[in-house]
Parts: C-alpha cells; structure tokens; sequence
C-alpha cells in the first residue's frame, strides 16, 4: 500500500502561535518541507523490522518527489533481551533502513554495555544518550554515544538531534550490573542538562531541534512546556499510540511561545510514524500532519529478507495459523490469547502443574498462515531461561494479589501473571476474588484466597525474570531446595514442540482463565 495513500486520511494542520494567530514564512513559497519516518519500542520484532525496513523505503522515495528533507529516527527498545543475534539483527535493520539516529532505550541494557557497545561500534546510525554518565574508563558504547548531533537534509537545512534515556532505567533493566557502572540524571537534572544541550545547539545558528526521548509520554508533556527550542518530541517508553495533531494533547508551546509537537508510534513495531512538516524562516513549525500507520500493511522485502537469513539463519516453518483471537487492548491488564496458548504449551511439555508468566513478557502476535520458529521467539525475544519449581498457596495467591494491584496503578505495570493449569478472577479494584487449580483432565479445586495453605505445594514453572523477584514480586523467589529443574531455553522451544506436534492448522483462543469484574 502507498504511505501517501495512507496519509490521505490524516488531516494537518495549519499551527497558529500560543496567541492564537497563524505562524507564517515571510516568503510562503520558500517554506521548508520535513518529513520525519519514525519508530520507537519496536522490542526485537523482528518480522515487524522487515516490513517497516520496506515502508521506510518507500517513504524516502515519496518524499524526496515531493520536495521534502527526510529524516528517519527511533527513540529506542529496538533490542530487547539478552539474545547477541537477535540484537544484531536489529542494529542491521537501522543500519540498513539508513536511519539518521537513534536514542538508547532501556532494553539496549537488556544486554551488557560491552555487547551494546560491539554491536553498534561500526553502526552509521548515530547514537544518543544525553542523560548518561559514563565512568571515566572509556567503552566501545562511550565512544559511540553522543550528547547530540547535527545531520543536514537534501535542501541543505540543518537540524540539531538530541537523546534522552529513561531516568528510571535502573527499575526497568533485567539486570542493574549490565549498566557496567553508567548512571542516568534524575528527571531535574535532565531538564537543566536538556536545555543547556538546546542552547549550545541554537548558539551554533540551529533553529529546528527535535528530541528523541524515551522518557514516556508523561514527562514529555513536561519538557514540551518547560524547554525552550525544542520543536518536535519522537517519544517511547510509555507505549503510547498518538494519533494525529490536537492542542492541549500532542501539541503544546514552550516558555518562548513557540509549538512543541509531540509523537509516539506504541509497541512492538506493531505501527511506525510518518511526521510531515513545514517550518518559516525562524525554524517554527507552521504546518503538521501527523500519521500513525499499521505496519502490516506492508510486506518485507528480499533484501531485509536476505540480511536477517544472513543473521540467523533461514527459519524453519513449523505449522500453520488459521485464526488468533485480538491481542488485549491493553496488554498488561488483560488475558492474552498467546499466553494462553504459550502458558499451555510449556506445560504440556514439561509436564507441570501450572505455569505462570509475566504479562509484560509477551511482545505481539504472529500473522496468519506459515508460522516459522523466528515468528515464535518474536513473541517473547527476553530470552529468560525456565525453572521448575515448588510454591506453596500462600506464595501463589500473594504472586497474584501483587498483580492484581496493576489494574490500579498509573503506568498498568508489572501487570498481572498469565497462567496455566489455573482460573482466577480479580475485582475492579484489582482483589483477587477466588482461584482455582485446574488439573488435565480438566478438575477444578479451589484455593482459598484469603487462608491458603503454606504447608501445600504445587509444581510451577517460570522463568528466570520471575525466579528472581523481578518486578518485586520477591514472593516469587526460590531456594536451592524449591528449584526442581533447571532448564536451558526460554519459552519459545516447548512452544515449538507443541505446535510441530498440534494438527495444522491450528488456532489460538483464549477461554476466560483470568476473569476480571467491571
């Protein structure tokens, strides 16, 4: 399909000032088109990379015949987990799609910062991280990171890029030892760091500055109205999907008076950004259009194809999708049908008696029709090996009740745990109302929720994330003594198994396990 085409629906908008009146070019016929192709939090996807890899081509192309600069920048979460390979791929894939720059996310530290650094040593994609503190002894990462840059587009127009981390890194990282003793500014640091870093761009004659932060939308709301100089805000982090140009929402004005437009394309590469600009004679914006497209709707070509291949190694197919029910709305609140699937799947082949999983684990869907192994490790690209496990009632029901307490909190996270081999049903509120163990032949005996048994114990298994209390869920966390069974692989080999061993083709469903009262 035809990103202009697609464009069409998505109506701009001409941007008046922080007055009301409409900001002009002394000379509109010499107005400066921009349009800015932009991802964040695409989180390993990799089948998500080839089709965006194959829209970012075909955006060039389209707005270089209509006259305009193109940019092309993420705002970070393109790696995520601790598989090298994977990461690989998705430092090729940005190299490759010639992405202008791209600002570190937390799950660029899913990895060590010495891998970090390897794999984007050579990358002509530049990075940015203002708001990192190196330790003096210097790093293939160190070198590489910028405070910010300036890249100049076709018409020979400059403009100044700048990277913001999140300041809450340490929270969000599977392991705080792979910062390798970086440190991340507090939110006030940052601010004052940010518009020093703006200044020292506009004392160099820059007037079109644009910010990739993966800070979340909520601080970027704050940096649009408090920094002066800043023009466009490609956020991340929060996974927020914003649609279109509206005052008050995405577009706001700084403490000089001048727009702050504000952007963000949600998750796991499931849509990209298209940012169209005309900016007058002092570097304001005059004119947004602001599309927010699905990326399946376009298909990956051979050569992105060909690169992954190169990578990994051609996937092999192993069944065949006939139908998947919708992915929740929101992912870390709800049951998911993969997870069902998944949850079911590792138990099956590991013969256990329930499963749990973390929401925030899942990371999308996979098509209809031929599934391949790469499709499967997609759906969780952690890379976070098993464990099977003894956990008494009493850890369980106080596991749950800790991610019941998600459908409260601001941010939805950590989230509730995905199970098998188990139903349970929350209140609005986020109380756990009751719990049943399920057996395989498909009994139900109840677990009392408010006086479980410490002295019986079930047969679990999980992942490592979860073996050590991530997300504080220390009630998790085994002794020697509990851990039954070390495995080497993370979800996505008994999920393989299982499919190659289901009748083709299958479905996945989800069947109401996790019940959650309006």
């Amino acid at each position: 399909m035809n990103i202009l085409a697609e464009m069409n629906n998505t109506r701009g908008i001409k941007i008046p000032d922080n007055k009301g009146s409409a900001l002009k070019c002394k000379n509109p016929n010499s107005s400066l088109k921009t349009s800015i192709f932009y991802t964040n939090d695409i989180h390993g996807q990799i089948p998500k990379m080839q089709r965006i890899y194959a829209a970012s081509l075909q955006h060039a192309v389209n707005s270089k015949n209509e006259g305009a600069d193109v940019l092309r920048l993420c705002s970070g979460d393109t790696f995520i987990g601790s598989d090298e390979k994977r990461d690989s791929v998705a430092a090729k894939f940005l190299d490759l799609a010639d992405f202008n720059a791209q600002a570190l996310g937390n799950h660029e530290f899913d990895i060590t910062v010495s891998v970090c650094g390897k794999l984007l040593k050579d990358s002509k994609v530049k990075v940015l991280g203002m708001n990192l503190n190196f330790p003096e002894l210097p790093s293939d990462l160190s070198k590489k990171v910028l405070r910010s840059t300036i890249v100049e587009g076709e018409h020979g127009e400059k403009y100044g890029l700048i990277g913001l981390q999140p300041p809450d890194m340490n929270s969000r990282i599977k392991d705080k030892k792979h910062l390798e003793g970086i440190t991340i500014d507090d939110y006030e640091q940052t601010k004052v760091e940010l518009q020093q870093e703006v200044n020292k761009l506009r004392a160099q004659g820059l007037n079109k500055i644009i910010l990739l932060s993966h800070t979340g939308n909520k601080f970027e709301k704050e940096i649009a109205q408090t920094i002066s100089g800043i023009d466009v805000i490609l956020g991340g982090h929060s996974h927020d999907l914003i649609f279109d140009v509206k005052q008050g929402e995405n577009l706001f004005y700084s403490p000089e008076g001048e727009p702050v437009v504000i952007t963000q394309a949600g998750r796991d590469g499931n849509h990209f950004g298209v940012l169209n600009l005309e900016f007058n004679d002092k570097g304001q914006i005059t004119y947004v259009q602001n599309n927010v497209i699905e990326t399946n709707t376009h298909s990956p070509n051979m050569i992105i194809s060909k690169a992954v291949d190169n990578i990994l190694g051609e996937s092999e197919k192993i069944g065949n999708l006939r139908y998947v029910d919708p992915l929740p709305v929101n992912n870390t609140i709800e049951e998911n049908p993969w997870a069902d699937f998944v949850s079911d799947a590792v138990r099956h082949q590991l013969d256990s008696d329930i499963v749990l999983i973390n929401s925030a684990n899942f990371r999308g869907s996979v098509d209809l029709g031929t599934v391949t192994e790469l499709d499967i490790s997609s759906i969780f690209p952690f890379n976070n090996k098993l464990f099977k496990v003894k956990i008494n009632e009493k850890d369980l029901v106080e596991a749950l009740k800790l991610g019941g307490k998600t459908l409260l909190s601001e941010n939805k996270k950590p989230g509730i745990i995905q199970v098998s081999g188990l139903t349970y049903t929350l209140d609005a509120q986020g109380n756990l109302v009751d719990l049943y163990l399920v057996d395989k032949q498909g009994k139900k005996t109840a677990i009392d929720v408010n006086n479980p048994n410490p002295n019986r114990y079930i047969c679990a298994i999980y992942d490592e994330f979860m073996l050590k209390g991530g997300d504080n869920m220390d009630v998790l966390k085994r002794t020697d003594d509990e851990i039954l069974e070390r495995y080497t692989f993370d979800k996505d080999k008994p999920t393989i198994d299982y499919i190659k061993s289901l009748p083709q083709p299958f479905d996945v469903r989800k069947d109401g396990r996790i019940q959650i009262l309006k």
